[in-house]
C-alpha cells in the first residue's frame, strides 16, 4: 500500500482507506471499459455522489469509488493519461479534508481537478489555492477538457480581473486564485457589506445596494483547496495582507529624521543590544532606557510616548546596523527595494512600508515616501480557517504537521517520501570569496570541458545570482534566466533546461512556486548556498539528478540566524581550519543547526501574525465584524 502515516490517532484507519478506495478504483478500471456510454457513466456517478450527501453520508460514502472510477474514465479519454495511483489517494484524502504529502512528482493539478470535481458534484462550491497567477491559468488550460465533459464551470481569478468580472468568475463551481487574491477579495467585500460575513446578512446587505454601484464579488466560503502547502500555507503566510489607501503627507517625516540622527548618541553594548531570537529585537539597558528617554525630548512631542519612541528608533537603529546595501536591499533608480524577501522576517513583525523603510530612505539620503493608510489586513492564518472544508497537497510537509494543525486544523497525510538525490557538500573554503571562486571555476570546467552537462544554478539570495551572472558574463559564458517575471519565457527557458550543455540560473521566489518541472533528466544542480531551512534545499535539487551545494563559515545561513553562542566557535574555524576536514563537518553541522533554528522561528513567528491578528479581531469586534 501506499500509505505510510498520517498525524493524529485515527489518521492510520483514514489512510488505509484511501488505499483501499484507490485500489478498488484500480481494480474497476483494470476491469475492463464500461458497458455504458461515458457521459452516462458521469451522469450517474455525478447524481449518486450528490444523492449521498444529501443524505448525510460523510464525504459522499460509497457512491464515492464509482465516482473516482468514471472520472478517471473521463481523464484517460480527455486527457490521454489517466491519474497514477498516488494522484487517486490524493484526490480522495483532499475530498475527505486532509493535508496530503505526494513527494516531489509531477501531476498534481490533476488530483487537484479531481478532487475538486468530486467536491462540485456533491454541491460545494471549491476554490483552488495556486502560488501564482500563472499556474492558476495553466492548470485550468490543462484540465479545461476534462471539467467540461464532466459538467462543471472552472475559471482563473487573476490580480488584473476587474469585480465585474470578478463577480462572474465567483459563480462558477470551481475558482483558481492565489491565496491573497481570495483573501483581499474577502476583505473587499467585508468593507463594502459592512462586516456581513454570513451568507444571509450578505445577501441581505446586498439587496440595499442601488443599482450601479460596486457589489460583492465573492459567494461564500465552501471549499478551499491548497495547490501548493509550503509555498501558500508557509511562505505567503509570513506576512498579513493588507488593503491600503493614499496617505496623506507623512507625519514621520521629522520624527524619521530626528531617529536617524539620535541613534548617533547610542552605544551598542553599553546602551542596546540586538538578538536574533525569532527575528531582530532590540533590547536596552537600564543606561540606555535612560539615555534614550533624554534623547527622545529632542523627538517631536507626539513621538515621545515610550512606546512609539521604541519603535521609532528601533527602526532607526536596524537601520544603521543591521540592514546592508546590495545584501538585503538594493537601490534602483532613487527607490529602495527589498533584495531577499526573508528581511520580513527578520523585521520581526515591522511594517516594511509604515516606518522601516522609511528609517532606510533616511539613512541613505533618499526623499522619505509618504506610508499607505491600511483600510484593512488579514493574515492568511485567520482566513482560511473560515472555509467550512480546507485541505491541500504539498512535496515535503516534514515538520508542518503541528504548524498546519494548529493554525489550519489540517492533519497531515504523508503517500509518499520526498525523492531527493543526496547534495554533494563543498564546504572546503575559508570565506565567500574563496566559495565564489570555486563555484565560477566548477561552472565554467563543467561548461567547457566537453561534458554537455545542463546546470541548474540557484542561491537564496538574488544580489549572489547577480554577481554570479557577471562573473560568467565575463568569461563568454551563455545562460538563461527564470525569474518568474514573465511565465511564457520562464516556461520556454525550463523546457530547454535540460539541453546538453545548457545554463539556467533560477531565483527563489521561482524554485519555492515549483517552477522547475520536467527538466529532471541528466540535470545536475548547483547550489551557491544553503536555504534557510532543510525544506528549501530539497524543493531546489528534487528537480535534478545530481547536485552539489557550496558553503563556507561565513555564509549568511549561519550568520544571521545562528544563536549569538555559535559566533566565537564560527570565528575560530575561520582562523584555524576552515578549509579543513574538521572545518568542513563543523561548517555542516552549524549548516543544520541553522537550518533548524530557521524553521522554528519561521513556524514561531507565522504563529504570532496569527495570534496577533486574531487578537485585532476580538479588539474591532464592536466596529461590526462577525
Amino acid at each position: 500500500m501506499a500509505f505510510s502515516a498520517v498525524m493524529g490517532t485515527s489518521g492510520v484507519g483514514a489512510a488505509r482507506r484511501f488505499a483501499r478506495e484507490a485500489e478498488q478504483v484500480a481494480d474497476a478500471l483494470a476491469g475492463g471499459a464500461a458497458t455504458d456510454a461515458l457521459v452516462d457513466q458521469l451522469l450517474r456517478a455525478r447524481a449518486n455522489l450528490r444523492r449521498a450527501c444529501s443524505l448525510g453520508q460523510a464525504d459522499g460514502g460509497a457512491a464515492r469509488v464509482p465516482a473516482m472510477v468514471a472520472l478517471c474514465r473521463a481523464a484517460a479519454s480527455v486527457l490521454g493519461q489517466g491519474p497514477s495511483r498516488l494522484h487517486i489517494e490524493a484526490a480522495l484524502g483532499m475530498h475527505a479534508g486532509y493535508a496530503v504529502e505526494t513527494g516531489f512528482v509531477g501531476g498534481r493539478a490533476l488530483a487537484l481537478g479531481l478532487a475538486a470535481i468530486l467536491h462540485a458534484w456533491s454541491g460545494r462550491h471549491c476554490h483552488i489555492v495556486c502560488a501564482g497567477d500563472h499556474q492558476a491559468a495553466h492548470d485550468v488550460a490543462q484540465l479545461s477538457a476534462l471539467f467540461d465533459v464532466c459538467g462543471v464551470s472552472a475559471v482563473a481569478l487573476a490580480a488584473t480581473t476587474p469585480p465585474p468580472e470578478a463577480e462572474g468568475c465567483y459563480a462558477r463551481d470551481i475558482v483558481y486564485a492565489t491565496g491573497r487574491q481570495l483573501l483581499s477579495d474577502f476583505m473587499r467585500d467585508e468593507l463594502l457589506l459592512a462586516g456581513a460575513v454570513t451568507p444571509v446578512r450578505r445577501r441581505l446587505h446586498a439587496r440595499k445596494l442601488a443599482a450601479g454601484e460596486q457589489r460583492p464579488v465573492t459567494r461564500g466560503m465552501g471549499v478551499a483547496l491548497i495547490g501548493d502547502i509550503e509555498a501558500v500555507l508557509v511562505d505567503e503566510a509570513a506576512s498579513p495582507v493588507v488593503i491600503s489607501a493614499a496617505g496623506n503627507a507623512s507625519v514621520l517625516d521629522e520624527a524619521t529624521l530626528a531617529a536617524c540622527a539620535l541613534v548617533e548618541g547610542l552605544l551598542a553594548g553599553r546602551d542596546y543590544g540586538i538578538g536574533s531570537e525569532g527575528g531582530w529585537q532590540v533590547h536596552f539597558s537600564d543606561e540606555g532606557h535612560e539615555r534614550l528617554a533624554a534623547l527622545g525630548m529632542a523627538l517631536p512631542v507626539y513621538w515621545q510616548h515610550p512606546q512609539r519612541r521604541f519603535d521609532l528608533v528601533s527602526n532607526a537603529l536596524l537601520a544603521r546596523d543591521m540592514l546592508q546595501i546590495d545584501r538585503h536591499y538594493v537601490v534602483q533608480e532613487g527607490r529602495l527595494m527589498l533584495a531577499d524577501e526573508s528581511v520580513l522576517r527578520l523585521l520581526a513583525g515591522r511594517v516594511w512600508h509604515n516606518g522601516m523603510l522609511q528609517a532606510l530612505e533616511a539613512r541613505n539620503g533618499l526623499p522619505l515616501s509618504t506610508p499607505p493608510r491600511t483600510v484593512a489586513r488579514a493574515a492568511l492564518q485567520t482566513f482560511f480557517p473560515r472555509y467550512d472544508s480546507l485541505a491541500g497537497v504539498g512535496s515535503s510537509l516534514a515538520g508542518l504537521g503541528q504548524e498546519l494543525r494548529a493554525c489550519y486544523g489540517l492533519k497531515v497525510l504523508k503517500l509518499a517520501s520526498p525523492a531527493v538525490p543526496v547534495a554533494a557538500r563543498r564546504y572546503g573554503y575559508r570565506n565567500r570569496a574563496a566559495k565564489f571562486e570555486g563555484f565560477v571555476a566548477l561552472v565554467e570546467r563543467l561548461h567547457e570541458g566537453g561534458l554537455g552537462v545542463p546546470l541548474l544554478i540557484g542561491a537564496p539570495r538574488t544580489a549572489d545570482l547577480a554577481a554570479l551572472g557577471r562573473a560568467l558574463v565575463e568569461k563568454a559564458i551563455h545562460f538563461q534566466v527564470v525569474d518568474g517575471r514573465d511565465p511564457a519565457q520562464d516556461a520556454l527557458n525550463l523546457a530547454a533546461a535540460g539541453s546538453a550543455g545548457a545554463i539556467t540560473f533560477i531565483t527563489g521566489q521561482a524554485a519555492r512556486n515549483g517552477a522547475v518541472d520536467a527538466v529532471r533528466s541528466r540535470l545536475h544542480a548547483l547550489l551557491f548556498e544553503h536555504w534557510d531551512t532543510a525544506r528549501g534545499d530539497d524543493g531546489f535539487f528534487a528537480w535534478a539528478e545530481y547536485g552539489i551545494v557550496f558553503g563556507s563559515i561565513e555564509d549568511d545561513v549561519m550568520a544571521r540566524i545562528l544563536p549569538a553562542w555559535a559566533a566565537p566557535l564560527r570565528q575560530l574555524v575561520g582562523r584555524i581550519d576552515a578549509g579543513g576536514r574538521f572545518g568542513a563537518r563543523v561548517t555542516g553541522a552549524l549548516v543544520a543547526l541553522a537550518q533548524w533554528q530557521a524553521t522554528r522561528q519561521g513556524s514561531g513567528y507565522r504563529r504570532m501574525i496569527a495570534v496577533r491578528e486574531m487578537q485585532l479581531d476580538e479588539q474591532l469586534a464592536f466596529s461590526g465584524k462577525g
